[in-house]
């Protein structure tokens, strides 16, 4: 490997203060510190170009380090900012943990608006208000079935970003009943988060389905690569299109996720996903 074209890799404890890891990918997205992991990562070293490291395993159970560029994560911040309308000097409040990239972006997104992120991982208390935030489907179903604290903090926030899982029609619905403002992402570690809100690509990004029902993202929010699986990374990557393993299908004009490539069973000989067992299930023992 050659040192010179290369940059350290440094990885982000678990327990450091919000504030220093901050200021370190501050320096990372400038060019002036080290590059930035989250997560188990095993490399030490990344391309000069990388500023962010994160792992993700995918359907492979093998945790894959996936290499993003400053101007990728960024990207995605300014993309999701023109979406919401946001401002500077608008907070977001932090609940998802550090080690996904769905973490990591909520940091970025502070530091495009001004602002600091409010830390909300462990706390005590009442929540303080935040104009975004970002959950998964999991936090939603707590906050609306007996959470009442992150039910408020939802309800009071300009929009709530929900992804890294399938969110179903009901559990949405129910959301909306109760006046939070749902944002359903779509996006992956390899597209620096949700580069899809409400079924539609964000500013960047370009979306097609190919001939085998399979999503295909192009754009300048994409990974660079695979710090230790670069022969993986090409197979998903031909230089200008990424395919996933998601099945989808435009309907209205609105992308829809039918489920996973890899998630297909056949039984009777009939093509079964297994997204849609787990949707029906999830309607009658939630």
């Amino acid at each position: 490997m050659d040192m010179k074209s290369q940059r350290k890799v440094s990885l982000v404890g678990s327990e450091e203060p919000l504030a220093e890891i901050m200021a370190k990918i501050t320096s990372a997205l400038l060019g002036n510190g080290p590059a930035l992991a989250f997560g188990p990562v095993q490399s030490s070293f990344a391309p000069d170009s990388i500023a962010v490291v994160v792992t993700t395993t995918g359907s492979t159970g093998v945790a894959k380090e996936v290499a993003l560029t400053a101007q990728a994560v960024i990207a995605s911040a300014q993309a999701s900012h023109k979406f919401l309308g946001a401002k500077i000097g608008q907070r977001w409040s932090l609940l998802l943990p550090l080690t996904h990239i769905a973490g990591v972006n909520v940091l970025v997104r502070c530091l495009e608006l001004q602002s600091q992120p409010i830390d909300l991982r462990n706390f005590d208390g009442e929540f303080p208000h935040a104009d975004y935030t970002a959950i998964v489907p999991t936090q939603l179903y707590r906050a609306l079935h007996g959470d009442e604290r992150l039910l408020r903090h939802l309800q009071s926030a300009k929009a709530v970003l929900v992804g890294g899982a399938h969110l179903p029609r009901h559990l949405r619905d129910q959301a909306e009943h109760h006046k939070i403002t749902i944002v359903t992402t779509y996006g992956m570690s390899e597209t620096s988060g949700g580069c899809v809100y409400n079924g539609k690509p964000l500013d960047g990004i370009k979306i097609e389905i190919d001939a085998h029902s399979l999503v295909r993202i192009s754009g300048n929010t994409l990974a660079s690569t695979y710090l230790n699986a670069e022969s993986e990374w090409q197979k998903s990557f031909d230089g200008t299109w990424f395919t996933t393993q998601d099945i989808g299908e435009y309907a209205d004009g609105y992308l829809q996720i039918l489920g996973r490539d890899d998630e297909i069973i056949i039984s009777g000989g009939e093509n079964v996903s297994l997204s849609t067992i787990d949707e029906l299930l999830s309607l009658h023992f939630p």
